[in-house]
């Protein structure tokens, strides 16, 4: 719980946010002090070998550690004889909402398949969770199939490429690209709100297979929290 942002605040108040030994010295308080109890969101506590006061500690707060994995969506499979390029998936995101602010964090979709060029449909590129989809199987009789979608769980991978007709049209479509997954920790105050943006995977023509979706998980005090869809995620004490 965030300390007052006014009147007084005491050294029992400090270490019953922070932490601490006993009997209680102030310059425990430091912000690099070791051992170090103030986190790094409390900008307005100085370092050691500045003057401290108890009026420095105003609205401080005890930051948690949240560590993230972000993954985007997966792009679309190019169409092959079916035509058309693959859409490219959509970035997925997370952001301040309310509480500690940060830089927003962004994990790019995939792009999206060329539309033909190639001998035979191709696969979509694989993700960090697992392998794009199948290219479409190849016909000289009519018999072509579009690309096959990535795999559900196989968050942010590219879908396949259309199957070429005739084999030596080379028109088989490309496999769409995986996303960008994007890794860090974060150090907020408890009850900060995060909104979660969730990228869908390339989803547009006929003939190619659609990308995965994105991904995200929190982990914070041991625990984690995954997301499939958007939504938003509360720090927690």
């Amino acid at each position: 719980m965030a300390l007052p942002s006014s009147g007084t605040i005491s050294l029992s108040d400090l270490q019953t946010e922070f932490g601490g030994s006993n009997p209680i010295s102030l310059s425990e308080y430091y912000q690099n002090a070791s051992p170090d109890l103030v986190s790094s969101n409390n900008t307005g506590v100085p370092n050691t070998g500045n003057p401290i006061s108890l009026d420095d500690f105003y609205d401080s707060v005890l930051a948690n550690s949240v560590t993230y994995e972000i993954i985007g969506g997966g792009g679309e499979g190019g169409g092959g004889s079916y035509g058309g390029s693959g859409a490219s998936g959509a970035d997925s995101s997370l952001a301040s909402s309310s509480g500690t602010s940060f830089t927003t964090v962004t994990a790019t979709g995939g792009a999206g398949g060329a539309s033909t060029g190639f001998y035979t449909g191709q696969a979509g590129e694989a993700s960090y969770y697992g392998s794009g989809g199948a290219g479409g199987l190849n016909s000289d009789s009519g018999n072509q199939s579009p690309g096959y979608s990535a795999p559900a769980t196989s968050y942010g991978a590219g879908g396949g490429g259309g199957g070429s007709a005739p084999f030596s049209a080379y028109n088989g479509g490309g496999g769409g690209g995986a996303s960008t997954r994007q890794t860090g920790t974060l150090l907020l105050a408890p009850g900060s709100v995060i909104t979660v943006t969730i990228g869908t995977g390339g989803a547009a023509i006929g003939g190619g297979g659609n990308g995965a979706g994105g991904y995200v998980k929190f982990t914070a005090n041991g625990t984690d929290t995954e997301f499939t869809s958007s939504g938003t995620y509360t720090v927690p004490s």
